[in-house]
């Protein structure tokens, strides 16, 4: 079993694999839009376009390639870690209940899962994280096209023009796009898949020990926050063989994306000795269940202030993705700009990051709520 805290580290280590990535490709596409030059604005350069649109694509890769030349060992580590904490406090259980389970790293089987799985998914990531040089180079061939209607035709100056197209990439951000044609951002990708698929690889790690020592009853974790369709089950025990009395794997929605051990689920389970004490009481986890904080006057379930902190965090990550395209566009040489007004909507950018941050900070005092600073990096 994981810890809730232990959870929000492999959280943070996560984010870390592909840090800045996201800024490094605004700045990137920001500066190639910057460049291009009023009178190719004016009159649409094919040729132009196609070739800044291949170096685009060139730079995105190495930009990203940088980045995954140290996430093997980054996950790898993650994985290990995490399948060794887990087994470890399950196996002090069993030990307790006379067994003698083998050491993870002495169970070929359960060990190859565990590297096998890292590997999975790192190279998962890396395919997934690489289109986004193709994705670069579609948010600059769009903005490129918008760019050219509105100053060909009068409808906003060239600068203002450049500027808002840079906005409109900031605001997409660099994402990833999965086969099915879904897109996602960066980090947001990264964080979901390294977690969810660390988290499904302990399950199958528990479930893998269990059925070697014959073991039928799991205790699940509860924790505040929790998704409304999750606190009915959280802290109950669960029946791996649907035994009467007890949960079922599939009231837990055991295996569904939304249910147990799915997208984004912390909740963990450990061996549980029939008849003895539960981790949690009746009384307790109505309490967890119906746990509020008071923001603004107001008293609020404590999920739903989970959700207004993940908002707000968001806007900072936003906000610095907006200073970082504007940042991007005067790295260019440009000499139609109009610089002036490109740092003054820079400066305007950095006051609103300013005041978004000062309300964030005012809802964690009013909350009690704990700053996670990996939520607010790129």
């Amino acid at each position: 079993m994981l810890t809730p805290e232990q959870w929000s580290q492999i959280g943070k280590q996560a984010e870390q694999i592909y840090n800045k990535l996201e800024l490094e490709i605004i700045e990137e596409i920001a500066e190639r839009i910057t460049s291009v030059g009023y009178a190719n604005t004016v009159v649409l350069n094919d040729i132009l376009i196609a070739q800044e649109m291949g170096l685009i694509y060139q730079d995105v890769v190495e930009l990203v390639a940088k980045h995954n030349n140290t996430s093997v060992s980054q996950i790898q580590d993650i994985f290990e870690t995490a399948g060794v904490k887990s087994l470890e406090y399950d196996d002090n259980i069993y030990k307790l209940s006379g067994l003698n389970p083998t050491s993870l790293k002495q169970s070929k089987g359960m060990w190859q899962l565990l590297e096998a799985t890292a590997l999975k998914t790192n190279n998962d990531l890396s395919n997934l994280v690489m289109t986004t040089a193709n994705t670069s180079q579609t948010q600059f061939y769009d903005a490129m096209n918008k760019a050219y209607m509105e100053v060909s035709t009068g409808v906003k100056s060239y600068t203002q023009s450049i500027i808002d197209a840079i906005k409109q990439v900031s605001k997409e951000g660099a994402y990833i796009t999965y086969p099915s044609g879904r897109q996602i951002s960066v980090e947001s990708a990264v964080r979901m898949n390294i977690v969810t698929s660390v988290n499904q690889t302990c399950g199958k790690l528990q479930l893998m020990r269990a059925e070697e020592l014959n073991w039928d009853l799991m205790e699940l974790t509860a924790h505040a926050g929790a998704r409304p369709s999750h606190t009915k089950w959280q802290g109950q025990i669960v029946s791996r063989s649907g035994k009467e009395g007890y949960l079922s794997l599939s009231d837990i929605g055991y295996g569904e994306a939304t249910g147990f051990k799915g997208i984004n689920c912390r909740h963990d389970w450990r061996p549980y000795y029939e008849g003895s004490t539960k981790t949690y009481t009746d009384k307790e986890l109505k309490e967890v269940a119906g746990k509020t904080v008071t923001y603004n006057g107001k008293e609020i379930p404590y999920y739903e202030a989970t959700q207004i902190q993940r908002k707000m965090e968001r806007q900072i990550r936003q906000d610095k993705k907006d200073i970082a395209g504007l940042e991007g566009s005067l790295l260019s040489n440009n000499k139609d700009l109009d610089i002036k007004k490109v740092k003054q909507n820079l400066q305007q950018a950095k006051l609103t990051m300013k005041l978004h941050n000062t309300a964030f900070n005012d809802f964690l005092e009013q909350t009690s709520f704990k700053k996670d600073y990996s939520r607010l990096k790129i």
